[in-house]
């Protein structure tokens, strides 16, 4: 199992192939590695500017508001099947077969909003949208764990994740902006991205692909132990980071706090924070045992999440989502990261897709997961006792590494 293990080449220190290439067609690598990102990016900020149109259009009142809001959250569920699905696609056709078929799919499903009148077609096609993108995102960290090795790769992972923070604030605004000419016109954003990036994905050139080393199903579902671990920790993060992005505006508001503009720079600031602690922990993280820098991530976020629970004006919450901006920037390069690097090498593409589905699982239930946690301790007090609960897990995760160590010595 070591032998085959992807940790072994980074620690190893030997360089990146995509370093032995053309520098044109490592441009269209490099480039083509951002596509899923951005993309991604879309199922969260083209719809806020538009939800009350939304709603309108199917019917307005509780059916209208509940249209759009499956609208938003049905994305995820598209995004995890068809992130467990492109493994297996992508060993079969190639990647770039795969990512380029997602791609026309992300296309075609996410722009169909400015057709489709009735509700059962157009939410089809926001799964349809959503299941592209978990397989973009599976090709597009495939891209990155094959052509980048060690600190190239962190450094990508940190770069990636910058650029999804950026191009979220970015959308957002062009979302709102184009929908003061025409409410549907956001829809069209979905097409343009594809555009923006067919070019660089059709010059990657062939990518090399890795065969399942061992034939059988269960046999290489049984190799994916090692990425287990990564799993549960990016489920339990993006229940955690999914939580205070949708919970802290109830707080804002039991604090006075409800003006739309102050709101939306408070969670800029968030994006912000987001963007310059993935972009400078990417340059470092290869020096980091990720597992010892996910703690800390943790902690922080367990910071962050007391300061918003008990906060009462707009400095406070500034501070906290500031503070959860950074955790998430550095969790989720570590995350990544530490994926790549334990995953089996002829398994990549389907431990990647397997990675996220489980994240964007975590992110789908968190409003189930920490249901209890409101209905204990109320609006603000879940904060408080989430942060305990981390503070506890995090503690009971090094003691039991550290009797491990002390065993095996």
């Amino acid at each position: 199992m070591a032998s085959h293990a992807i940790d072994a080449v980074d620690t190893a220190g030997e360089g990146s192939p995509i370093a032995e290439l053309g520098l044109a067609r490592q441009a269209m690598i490099v480039a083509a590695c951002f596509a899923a990102t951005l993309s991604a990016a879309l199922i969260y900020d083209v719809l806020p500017p538009i939800m009350a149109d939304l709603s309108k259009h199917f019917g307005g009142g509780a059916t209208g508001s509940f249209v759009a809001q499956l609208a938003s959250t049905l994305p995820l569920f598209g995004v995890m099947i068809g992130g467990l699905c492109a493994g297996p696609l992508i060993e079969r056709f190639g990647l770039k077969p795969t990512l380029l078929t997602a791609m026309a799919l992300f296309g075609l499903a996410g722009s169909a909003g400015v057709a489709l009148d009735q509700v059962a077609p157009f939410l089809a096609s926001r799964i349809a949208m959503g299941f592209a993108a978990g397989m973009m995102t599976t090709a597009c960290t495939s891209l990155v764990a094959i052509y980048f090795r060690g600190a190239p790769r962190a450094r990508m992972n940190g770069l990636i994740i910058s650029a999804g923070s950026v191009g979220g604030i970015v959308f957002v605004l062009i979302a709102g902006w184009t929908a003061l000419w025409w409410w549907r016109a956001p829809f069209l954003l979905h097409g343009a991205i594809v555009l923006a990036f067919l070019l660089p994905v059709l010059l990657t050139g062939p990518v090399p692909a890795a065969a399942p080393i061992t034939p059988g199903a269960m046999v290489n579902f049984k190799r994916l132990r090692p990425i287990v671990p990564v799993c549960a920790t990016g489920f339990a993060w993006f229940v955690i980071m999914l939580m205070g992005g949708v919970k802290a505006p109830f707080v804002m508001a039991e604090s006075g706090i409800t003006n739309h503009a102050t709101i939306a720079s408070i969670y800029a600031i968030n994006a912000g924070s987001v963007t310059v602690s993935s972009l400078i922990f990417g340059h470092y993280a290869a020096r980091f045992a990720p597992v010892g820098v996910v703690r800390i991530a943790f902690l922080l976020n367990a910071l962050a999440l007391c300061i918003v629970g008990t906060a009462s004006a707009v400095p406070q919450f500034v501070l906290g989502m500031s503070l959860s901006g950074i955790s998430t920037g550095v969790a989720l390069t570590a995350i990544w990261t530490w994926g790549m690097r334990r995953a089996p090498h002829d398994l990549i593409a389907r431990s990647l897709g397997t990675m996220t589905m489980t994240l964007y699982l975590g992110g789908a239930l968190s409003t189930v997961v920490t249901a209890p946690y409101q209905a204990a301790f109320g609006t603000r007090g879940q904060f408080l006792a989430v942060a305990a609960t981390i503070a506890m897990l995090v503690a009971v995760s090094w003691l039991v590494q550290r009797r491990r160590s002390s065993a095996a010595a």
